[in-house]
């Protein structure tokens, strides 16, 4: 009876070591689809590598990068389209190409951040390991799903489609924007691969786990058939 009472702490301290660490890992997921840097943007300009090479630095390529989060965007830009309605709306016609990637990009996003809050809450108020480990692989079917999808929504950006110039009114200043400024690169960057990271890490957690499960569960004995007992018959 005692050495089953052990076994029996054993198996409850491990159960809920895996829920912990396995909330813990969904709860990043949208921590880092909000507060991490997601987009890299690198932008060439022909007019400040002239202006370098002229002051003698031969080294400087006229190019600049930069990182946003999706708190950047919620913080920096969102007011500044709410604040300008004709500039929203000149905006929205700009990118009206983008439409459909960007639809795509949004609702991956956005179901990979919901997959993650409901391994959450399997973590918190259950003890089956098949089912998050499911949903954490439909997690990595997201992820690539977004990548792909912001794969071709940064085609027409980086092709020249679309440019900075066409976000200008004036006609000069739109003729002089290709050298001014030109996105050279446009991908996603650290907040995505760390998500992606987190999906891979409740997979590999939720496996280890039901394989040391397994381990622990005693080998089934056979059934012993009984035998008859011809002697009290008789």
């Amino acid at each position: 009876m005692r050495k089953e009472k052990k076994s029996g702490k054993k198996t409850g301290s491990k159960d809920i070591l895996y829920r912990f660490v396995m909330a813990v890992l969904a709860v990043c997921v949208p921590v880092a689809a909000y507060f991490c840097d997601y987009i890299y943007v690198v932008v060439q300009s022909t007019l400040f590598q002239l202006f370098s090479q002229l002051q003698g630095n031969s080294a400087d390529t006229g190019e600049t990068y930069d990182t946003y989060s999706l708190h950047d965007i919620v913080t920096d830009f969102l007011p500044l389209i709410r604040s300008n309605a004709d500039a929203a709306s000149s905006l929205g016609e700009t990118l009206a190409p983008l439409k459909t990637p960007a639809i795509f990009v949004a609702v991956f996003f956005v179901l990979a951040i919901l997959l993650a809050v409901v391994i959450f809450f399997f973590s918190c108020f259950s003890k089956k390991k098949t089912v998050p480990l499911c949903i954490a692989g439909g997690g990595i079917l997201s992820m690539i799903g977004l990548a792909v999808s912001f794969r071709y929504l940064t085609v027409p950006i980086l092709d020249g489609t679309i440019s900075l110039s066409d976000f200008v009114s004036n006609a000069i200043i739109s003729m002089l924007m290709p050298m001014v400024a030109t996105i050279s690169e446009l991908r996603l960057s650290t907040g995505f691969f760390i998500m992606l990271f987190l999906f891979i890490a409740m997979i590999l957690w939720a496996l280890a786990n039901k394989l040391i499960e397994a381990g622990d569960k005693p080998p089934k004995q056979k059934k012993v058939k009984k035998e008859k007992k011809t002697a009290d018959a008789k």
